[in-house]
C-alpha cells in the first residue's frame, strides 16, 4: 500500500549574521514530505514472542541488523534478524547466581561489541549473548554517595564508542527534579558530574501529585536520551529543542527550533500541585496531552540525518473506570534534520492518526512496531524525495 502525503509550505528564520553585519537570512523548509506505507510480519517459528511490554524493553545492535528483545517474565532475549525478518535465537539469562541479573527488572542495552550492559539499583553488568557475566562495571562503589539509597535514580546509561572505559549515567534527583550526568573513568576508578542546566526548564511541566494530603510522586515533563556515537542527545517532550554532549570535545550545547507548526514550547502550564484521585487530575492529563508531546530523535544512517515524531492526543467526552478520558486518536507530525540538526522539513502525516509506537530508522525508513494477531510486526514509513 502506497500513501502519499503533500504538505504545506513552511518557512524557518535562522539567524546567520555574523558579529560586524548582523544580518537575518530566510532559509526555506521542504514544501512537502511525500511518503509510502508497507507492513512486515515476523516470523517467530514455534515461539511466541515477548509483545506484552509492546517492545519498550528491547534495543537495536549498533548495525541495526538485530533487534534484542528483553522478556521480563522468563529473563530471556529475542535476538530477531531485521534482514531475514525471523526469530533467530533466544537468549537466556539467570536470576540468581554468579551470572544473575537479580530480583529485580533491569534495563539494557546492546553495546558496539554486541555485549549487553544491564542495570538497575546497584547493578551494573556486561553479559555475552550465551548468558554469562563478563564485567561488573561497580559503579555504585566509584560514586557511592549517590548510590547509598533511594535519592537519586539512574535513568540511562552511556558507553563511549571511542573509549568502552568512559561510562556515562544520566541521574535523575527525585528532591529537587533535576537531571545531571555521572561521566565515570573506569580505567582510574573515578568520575565528575555534569549538570545539564537546560533541561531545567522542564520543571514548568512537573505536577506534584498527593493521595489523601501525602506525596505520591510527580506528573510532567518527561526527559527523553539516546546515543548516537560519540554524541548523547537529552530532549523533553515539552520543549522543541535538544540538549548535546559531544563525547570527543566534551562540549555541551543547545539546539532549539521554533516553527510555525509545533512551536518553541507546549503552552499549556499545569498547576504545581494535585490531589491524584480528583477530577482535576484527568483534565491535567487531558489538557497536556492535547497539547505538543515531542517524541525522541532518530538516526537514519544511510542518509545521515535524524527523524523525530511529535503528536497532539485527541479524547472522548467519556472516561474509564479509573476517571481517565478516552483516547480517540492524535494528531502526528514528522521533523526531518540534518547531520548538524538543522531542520530540513516538517508536516503532518494524516494517515497516522495515532502516536507511533516504538520506532526506529533503517536503511533509510522508519520502522513502527505493531502488534498484529500478536505477531511481531513493523510499519516501514519510507521518505520520498526528500
Amino acid at each position: 500500500m502506497r500513501l502519499f502525503i503533500a504538505a504545506a509550505l513552511f518557512l524557518v528564520v535562522i539567524s546567520c549574521a555574523s558579529k560586524e553585519e548582523k544580518e537575518e537570512k530566510m532559509r526555506t523548509v521542504s514544501d512537502q514530505i511525500r511518503v509510502s506505507f508497507d507492513t512486515v510480519l515476523v516470523d517467530s517459528g514455534d515461539e511466541f514472542l515477548y509483545l506484552h511490554d509492546q517492545l519498550r524493553n528491547s534495543d537495536l545492535s549498533s548495525d541495526k541488523n538485530f533487534l534484542f528483545n528483553f522478556n521480563l517474565r522468563d529473563l530471556t532475549i529475542e535476538k530477531i534478524d531485521l534482514n531475514q525478518l525471523k526469530l533467530e535465537e533466544i537468549i537466556k539469562y539467570e536470576k540468581e547466581g554468579p551470572n544473575g541479573l537479580g530480583a529485580s527488572f533491569p534495563s539494557f542495552k546492546v553495546l558496539s561489541d554486541q555485549n549487553l550492559l544491564f542495570w538497575t539499583y546497584r547493578f551494573y553488568k556486561i553479559f555475552g549473548q550465551n548468558g554469562l557475566l563478563n564485567r561488573d562495571l561497580e559503579l555504585d562503589k566509584i560514586a557511592s554517595e549517590y548510590f547509598a539509597g533511594n535519592e537519586y535514580y539512574a535513568a540511562s546509561l552511556f558507553v563511549g564508542e571511542s573509549n568502552p572505559n568512559r561510562v556515562l549515567e544520566l541521574i535523575y534527583h527525585r528532591e529537587s527534579g533535576k537531571n545531571f550526568i555521572l561521566d565515570f573513568d573506569l580505567a582510574s576508578q573515578t568520575f565528575k558530574k555534569i549538570d545539564l542546566p537546560e533541561l531545567d526548564k522542564n520543571l514548568d511541566y512537573k505536577v506534584e501529585l498527593f493521595s489523601g494530603g501525602r506525596s505520591a510522586g510527580g506528573y510532567g515533563g518527561a526527559v527523553i536520551s539516546f546515543q548516537i556515537n560519540d554524541k548523547i542527545i537529552f530532549s523533553t517532550n515539552t520543549f522543541n529543542e535538544v540538549q548535546v554532549f559531544d563525547l570527543t570535545t566534551d562540549s555541551l550545547y543547545l539546539k532549539k527550533w521554533d516553527t510555525p507548526l509545533l512551536g518553541y514550547r507546549r503552552a499549556y502550564l499545569p498547576p504545581k500541585s494535585v490531589e491524584q484521585s480528583s477530577g482535576e487530575f484527568s483534565e491535567i492529563v487531558r489538557k497536556s496531552d492535547e497539547d505538543i508531546s515531542f517524541m525522541s530523535l532518530v538516526w537514519d544512517e544511510k542518509n545521515e540525518r535524524y527523524f523525530r515524531f511529535s503528536q497532539k492526543r485527541q479524547f472522548a467526552e467519556e472516561q474509564t473506570d479509573y476517571g481517565r478520558y478516552i483516547p480517540t486518536g492524535a494528531d502526528v507530525f514528522l521533523s526531518v534534520f540534518d547531520e548538524n540538526l538543522d531542520l530540513l522539513a516538517e508536516s503532518q502525516i494524516p494517515e497516522l492518526t495515532q502516536p507511533p509506537n516504538i520506532h526506529f530508522a533503517k536503511d533509510g525508513n522508519i520502522w513502527m512496531f505493531e502488534n498484529v494477531n500478536d505477531e511481531l510486526a513493523f510499519v516501514i514509513m519510507k521518505i520520498e524525495d526528500l
